[in-house]
């Protein structure tokens, strides 16, 4: 087994190019011809010298159908690049006989195979990001001559990017479960809270108690920290758990405010949830 070895870059007749054998790739040969219309060949073949005047074609089958397919001579068509008309980017509105540009390499047969089927192969791998595909092809002020997307699939892509946004948006924000002031929590056994914001190390839980961490939204986490605050400075000889019960329950009190008809919470209600009674 060799590897491909570079030979020289040439101009073939494309009579003088045979397809790879037993090629399985089905490619759109009009849209590689109105490519190569608009845009010249920019890309060359790939073949392998088996004969003084006879080369396999590697890479590139589909190109050389597409060049066949032009034909002789001048197609008379014109491609709009800008304001300005420029001839076919094959022929160039000239007397033409089909040639295609070509890289020659020497390799066996078994490498050329895996280069068939490599090239095939690696055209289909991969993923796009959608948004810059769309950006790139939006970005050709709707000429999209030559790039295989019509203005169809540009449509069909930002409609796909929108549906996308929309199913990763976050859901509207729910009602928080509240609790009953005073009520013990029969959901969950005793416990030792952490609560966002308190700035407390962390200490190992009493035999029979778990550590349960409470997740809020920003406005909440900020406010259940100031009333974890609030309460170490009106129960200074409470531990760390009644203190976290205390501001928890104030807490609800106020959520509980925010989807009242009034929208009002009174003092002796805060301290009511916080378990004292007032004096």
């Amino acid at each position: 087994m060799t590897q491909a070895t570079y030979v020289r870059t040439d101009t073939i007749p494309l009579a003088q190019l045979t397809p790879f054998p037993g090629n399985a790739k089905r490619g759109d040969v009009g849209a590689i011809l109105n490519s190569l219309c608009r845009n010249g060949q920019y890309r060359s073949l790939v073949v392998r010298q088996v004969e003084p005047d006879r080369y396999v074609i590697l890479t590139g089958n589909h190109t050389t159908q597409a060049l066949a397919a032009h034909g002789p001579g001048d197609c008379g068509l014109t491609v709009k690049i800008g304001q300005e008309e420029r001839p076919c980017g094959v022929c160039g509105n000239q007397p033409w006989d089909p040639v295609a540009r070509c890289e020659i390499v020497q390799c066996d047969d078994d490498t050329a195979t895996r280069i068939n089927l490599v090239d095939n192969r690696s055209a289909e791998l991969g993923t796009w990001d959608e948004q810059a595909l769309a950006e790139l092809i939006g970005g050709l002020d709707d000429d999209l001559g030559g790039t295989g997307y019509s203005d169809e699939d540009l449509a069909d892509l930002l409609t796909a990017i929108e549906e996308a946004a929309e199913e990763e948006e976050p859901p509207e924000e729910q009602p928080a479960p509240t609790a009953t002031p005073g009520a013990p929590d029969t959901a969950t056994p005793p416990t030792t809270l952490a609560a966002a914001g308190d700035t407390n190390p962390p200490q190992p839980p009493p035999p029979g108690h778990v550590i349960m961490t409470l997740t809020y939204l920003p406005p909440d986490r900020d406010e259940a920290a100031h009333l974890v605050s609030v309460a170490r400075e009106v129960f200074p000889a409470e531990g760390a758990p009644e203190i976290v019960l205390r501001a928890l329950r104030t807490l609800a009190a106020v959520l509980d405010s925010r989807h009242a008809h009034d929208g009002v919470v009174t003092v002796s209600a805060l301290l009511k949830a916080a378990g004292v009674e007032p004096s």
